[in-house]
């Protein structure tokens, strides 16, 4: 018996097991031929019995012969998986299709793979080839913890949102536990995270942002990627204005203002914090209210305009405002005053 029928007669003598038969005549390639296993898991659903739904594992790789085609239980022996034997040394590529009853491709993954020796392949299988991430945190350091826990950075709880999609709420203490939380699918490329902590301010508010942080997650097919990102501490402003005309206070009213634009500039980066001339508000909206400031010293710059002519400024005499770690302010506190004069 040659090898090449020894090794089809021990492939179907081995039962569990999926089989290449690869022809070894002729020249062989570099490296030692071997046996490889394919492991799939299913993203956050796990293994094979969380996805009844999948009848059967479809293998395929190029320009090569598998045996009953490529198609294989979920499950063999207690293993969400397959040993497909007997490759010889090279490189090689592959799709894996989790397939229903009516044949219909729920979840794929494709990749590659190089045979030097016995190989093990770990696969992860999302629906229509999407796939995800594994997120975790960290707080910045806090009295005496150089790295604390959500219940040492007084955070009660936390809110997600990817892509400006919907805020959902996440679990804090699972984002630092082991690998972390796995984001919901998403197509393969280049997405935004980002996270908000809430909890207790300075003044005993709780549910008040006192953490945020905005991350980008690089994802593609195949396997999920790992990141961890650092939080950074929040405060927060809130402004209001009185319009001076030269000779008295004047309301919005009186003025004819139509919007106030206000915009901030971080003195220890000389950057403006929002882009363009900046947020524009009704003139009779203030107090206006921040709570996502990091900590630190701005100088506000304020503008009324009726319709596109600005007619009043605080220019002449732009007021500095500081901005301190965990300490919102509310509409319901204090308002720093500023005034806007009328341009002349």
């Amino acid at each position: 018996m040659n090898a090449r029928l020894l090794a089809a007669f021990l492939c179907l003598a081995t039962l569990g097991t999926g089989c290449i038969i690869v022809d070894h005549d002729g020249h062989p390639p570099s490296g030692s031929p071997g046996d490889v296993t394919f492991l799939w898991t299913f993203g956050a659903e796990g293994r094979c019995v969380n996805v009844p739904n999948v009848k059967s594992i479809k293998v395929t790789i190029p320009g090569e012969s598998l045996d009953n085609n490529g198609f294989y239980a979920c499950n063999t022996a207690g293993t969400d998986g397959i040993t497909l034997r007997n490759f010889r040394a090279g490189s090689y590529s592959y799709t894996i299709d989790a397939i229903d009853a009516y044949n219909k491709v729920l979840y794929t993954s494709s990749g590659t793979f190089t045979v030097n020796g016995t190989k093990q392949v770990r696969v992860d299988l999302t629906p229509d080839g999407k796939t995800y991430a594994y997120v975790s945190w960290y707080f910045p350091a806090k009295g005496s913890y150089s790295r604390p826990t959500c219940a040492q950075a007084n955070v009660t709880s936390m809110k997600a949102s990817i892509d400006n999609g919907e805020w959902v709420a996440v679990d804090c203490v699972a984002g630092q536990t082991g690998i972390g939380i796995a984001t919901p699918y998403m197509a393969a490329g280049t997405h935004t995270l980002r996270l908000v902590a809430y909890g207790y301010d300075t003044k005993g508010r709780n549910d008040m942002p006192l953490y945020n942080l905005q991350g980008t997650l690089v994802t593609q097919r195949g396997e999920p990627m790992s990141a961890q990102f650092g939080f950074f501490e929040l405060g927060g402003m809130s402004v209001r204005w009185d319009l001076w005309d030269g000779f008295q206070y004047r309301t919005c009213a009186e003025t004819g203002l139509t919007k106030v634009v206000l915009n901030l500039l971080d003195l220890s980066t000389n950057t403006p914090v929002f882009e363009g001339e900046g947020v524009a508000f009704d003139c009779g909206a203030a107090p206006v209210v921040n709570q996502f400031m990091k900590p630190g010293n701005y100088q506000v710059r304020l503008r009324g305009y009726v319709n596109t002519a600005m007619t009043y400024s605080n220019e002449s005499n732009m007021a500095n405002l500081t901005v301190k770690a965990f300490e919102q302010k509310l509409s319901t506190d204090t308002s720093t005053v500023l005034v806007m004069s009328k341009l002349q």
